[in-house]
């Protein structure tokens, strides 16, 4: 079982979710209010998470709803705010 809320409580309430050849990535969702912290994780070992807060880079990047992944970047589909990310 990979807990997430051991790396960072906020880590919950995903919607979805994609994966490149090394990592799973979780979609930010709702965690009782939109937020914007994608969570990667290794597929190998189901561990390492790491965290990219998207609203460092722009507050409005928040509210996901579903991804995907072509060969070279990773897709976050919009819903609170109807930004790409």
């Amino acid at each position: 079982v990979l807990d997430l809320t051991a790396t960072d409580p906020a880590l919950k309430g995903f919607n979805g979710g994609f994966a490149d050849s090394t990592y799973g990535y979780l979609v930010p969702n709702n965690n009782g209010a939109a937020f914007g912290k994608v969570a990667r994780f290794q597929l190998a070992s189901f561990g390492s998470v790491e965290v990219l807060d998207l609203t460092a880079t722009d507050p409005a990047l928040k509210g996901f709803y579903g991804g995907f992944a072509d060969s070279t970047y990773g897709y976050l589909v919009p819903y609170e705010n109807r930004k790409v990310a």
